[in-house]
């Protein structure tokens, strides 16, 4: 699995795949209590979240850099091929990152539990 080139950790799994509906329905009562249903398929906007691995300080260093520019859509390759562009979804967390092991001076190789939020996007 990679994120545009940064390779990501082996056991990332999609923890949400089959949580997203892809379609937005509305139901709308008229006044002679008829139902008037409108849906409409998504085309985008449905959350990855990647969790389940342990990555090094290092990898998550370079994550957060890519979060810091958080406009810039990327290219998510999965472990199947398939490619998605997504963008860190922030307000559900973006990079999560938490020591496996409290260390007061981590270094490169420090491990961390690794959470990644990402949102599908038009690819550019």
């Amino acid at each position: 699995m990679q994120l545009d080139t940064l390779e990501l950790p082996g056991n990332l799994y999609w923890a949400d795949e089959f949580a997203w509906a892809g379609a937005a329905q509305s139901v709308e009562r008229t006044v002679s209590g008829g139902a008037v249903v409108e849906s409409q398929l998504l085309a985008y906007g449905q959350p990855i979240t990647l969790t389940g691995a342990w990555a090094t300080r290092a990898e998550v260093l370079a994550l957060n850099d890519m979060q810091a520019q958080p406009a810039t859509v990327r290219t998510l390759t999965l472990n199947d091929g398939s490619t998605r562009a997504v963008l860190f979804d922030i307000a559900a967390g973006g990079v999560e990152a938490e020591l496996l092991s409290p260390e007061l001076n981590p270094t490169a190789e420090t491990l961390y539990e690794l959470t990644l939020h990402l949102i599908t996007v038009e690819p550019v």
